[in-house]
Order: C-alpha cells, then sequence, then structure tokens
C-alpha cells in the first residue's frame, strides 16, 4: 500500500514538473515582455516622450481614453506631442527651488495587477493604473486618479505592442 501511495505521488510530481524548453519558457518571456510593454508606455507618458509613447502602438494601433478614440501611430504621436495629456497642469502652483530655478512639477504612473492571458503572437491584459503628481506642492504628492486598462496586444517581428490599449478612469465619469 506505502509503494503504491508513494509511486502515485513521484508519478505526479512528474506529471508537474517543470521542462526546461517547454512552452512554459516562452510565455514567462512574453509576459514580462508585456509587463515591459507597459512600462516604456508609462514612462514615455510621464517624459512627454511622443516618439516612444507611439512606439509602443502597432501602425493601427487604438488609444481609447475619456476624450475619445486616437487611431494610428501617427495620430497617436500628434496627441501625446500636443500636450492635451499634460497632467502637470491639474491643479498647479508655480515654485522655485532653494537657489530661485523654476521647479517643474511632475506626474508619475503605477501599472499594477496585471491579468495577461496569451494565444500565440496575440494577448490580452486587464491591469490597474493610478497616478500623482507634485503640481501644488513639490515636496508632496497628490495622487491624481486611477482605473483599470483593458489592453490588446499583438506580437509584430518578435515585438509586443498595443493594438489598442483602453483606459479607463474610475474617477472620470466618461
Amino acid at each position: 500500500m506505502k509503494t503504491g501511495v508513494l509511486s502515485f505521488a513521484l508519478l505526479l510530481l512528474a506529471a508537474c514538473a517543470h521542462v526546461p524548453g517547454s512552452g512554459d519558457d516562452f510565455e514567462a518571456g512574453d509576459r514580462a515582455a508585456i509587463i515591459d510593454l507597459q512600462h516604456r508606455y508609462v514612462l514615455a507618458m510621464d517624459y512627454f516622450d511622443a516618439d516612444g509613447y507611439a512606439a509602443v502602438f502597432t501602425e493601427d494601433g487604438v488609444l481609447d481614453w475619456a476624450g475619445g478614440e486616437v487611431k494610428g501611430r501617427d495620430a497617436i504621436r500628434q496627441f501625446m506631442a500636443s500636450g492635451t495629456y499634460d497632467l502637470r497642469k491639474l491643479n498647479f502652483k508655480p515654485a522655485k527651488t532653494p537657489d530661485g530655478r523654476d521647479w517643474p512639477s511632475t506626474v508619475r504612473h503605477l501599472v499594477t495587477n496585471q491579468v495577461i492571458e496569451i494565444d500565440g503572437d496575440s494577448a490580452r491584459a486587464v491591469s490597474y493604473w493610478m497616478n500623482y503628481a507634485n503640481n501644488a506642492d513639490r515636496r508632496k504628492i497628490e495622487w491624481l486618479s486611477f482605473g483599470s486598462w483593458d489592453d490588446e496586444l499583438v506580437k509584430v517581428d518578435g515585438k509586443w505592442l498595443f493594438k489598442r490599449h483602453t483606459i479607463y478612469n474610475e474617477g472620470n465619469p466618461n
């Protein structure tokens, strides 16, 4: 009896064991690449890098946000370059450094709780986001907004890109 249970346990462990080179390795790499894509997106947004922002979308990608849809990589680049999404303007108060220089405000985004489903060269990711700024008092942060993303992604030439990036702002009725 003990031998039978032990044999069954070993068989079960062998069935669950990770085999190097199996599909798990590829999926883990894809998941990491998708999370990296999201991080490059927020860094480009926070640093007003319109080229970097547009580069994470497919040529026909769609940015769907509270202000509507922006379609195509070129239009997305123009949207970001226009300053329409410059959250440094919210509750802005000018400030100076101790030596009298302008002290610009800063906005930062965080992305968390990614749930990613991969199916070959396409994927869907649902994530939470939040952002904060020091617009009013440079020494303190103020939480601005939060919400979720629903992303459709595709792998193009081995690189993950947003096909459609939908932003739900849970603090905005739009």
